[in-house]
């Protein structure tokens, strides 16, 4: 029982760690999926599933600057790269990153849809 417990203590931490070395590898304009990484991480466990609505405080935070980082096209569109680059064995619940700007009032959209083309952005 120790044990499992100790395991899903660190999984986030894992998480984190994998995704960090995944995402910042891979810069797509002025702004770098690390750096919507660092801004959104707090949202990371309402975005999973992992904890019930709303999301915290600090997520609505992260949400916060992010809209006021994403202000070009090339910025949205990297954010749409971002997000279809999240590797598959972690399982973000597309829904909830849907509703992250609607209970944190903000206006910024990030396309869930695997087959967007995230080129086409405007």
């Amino acid at each position: 029982m120790g044990s499992e417990r100790s395991n899903r203590r660190l999984a986030p931490k894992v998480l984190f760690f994998l995704v960090i070395m995944f995402l910042s590898s891979n810069p797509v304009s002025s702004l770098t999926c690390q750096e919507v990484l660092k801004v959104v991480f707090p949202c990371l466990s309402f975005a999973l599933g992992t904890v019930p609505p709303p999301p915290s405080a600090e997520c609505c935070s992260g949400a916060q600057t992010l809209a006021s980082m994403v202000t070009t096209t090339e910025d949205r569109r990297t954010l749409c790269h971002c997000y279809q680059n999240i590797p598959p064995g972690i399982e973000i619940k597309p829904e909830r990153v849907q509703e992250v700007p609607q209970y944190c009032k903000v206006n910024v959209t990030i396309p869930t849809d695997p087959k967007v083309d995230c080129n086409s952005i405007p």
